[in-house]
């Protein structure tokens, strides 16, 4: 008896691994028009992305926060020429202080009118102009927004009496914010 169960058993098994499903429901006719729509609804459906349940949640943009520079400027001790230290203060979701270098004389602060004088970069946020009388030369600071709403500009431009054609504001530094930013002038 165990010689004809062994064999039977192993087809039994051999048979149940090998079945297949059919469904239930199969068209007996499919007309040309249905069977060209399965085929675009299968090809549409094979290259479209998965829908919003499955897709990567996506980052929230960053909030724009406000930040206000001013300038500080200290007198470089023992200098001859007399030579001031300037700084730039940004004052936002952390305050830092940028040294902008040391320039001749006691710079002054441009506002609005001085500025459209003086050919000031268009957005220009703070600026001054600091100016030795005895050598004739000196510079004029803007900064102002970069490119994009993550970086602060600090442009220069030198002023000397002695030159023939006056020269043009160049980018000296561009420094980077941690977070897109309005820019304005401290009060």
């Amino acid at each position: 008896m165990k010689r004809f169960l062994l064999p039977l058993l192993s087809v039994a098994l051999l048979a149940a691994c090998n079945q297949t499903t059919k469904p239930a429901e199969q068209p007996t006719s499919a007309t040309p028009e249905q069977t060209a729509t399965d085929t675009v609804a299968a090809d549409a459906t094979a290259t479209t992305p998965a829908g919003p349940a499955t897709a990567a949640p996506t980052a929230a943009a960053p909030a724009v926060a406000d930040v206000h520079l001013s300038l500080r400027f200290k007198p470089v001790a023992d200098a001859q020429p007399k030579r001031t230290q300037a700084f730039l203060k940004l004052q936002g979701p952390e305050t830092k202080e940028i040294d902008l270098g040391s320039f001749p004389g006691k710079p002054d602060l441009i506002d609005a009118a001085k500025a459209q004088r003086a050919g000031y970069p268009a957005g220009w946020v703070v600026g001054f102009r600091s100016y030795d009388a005895a050598s004739g030369t000196g510079a004029d600071v803007a900064v102002l927004p970069g490119t994009d709403a993550t970086h602060v500009r600090i442009m220069q431009r030198r002023i000397d009496e002695a030159a023939t054609e006056p020269y043009t504001f160049q980018v000296s530094r561009e420094l980077s914010l941690p977070s897109p930013s309005n820019l304005s002038a401290a009060k």
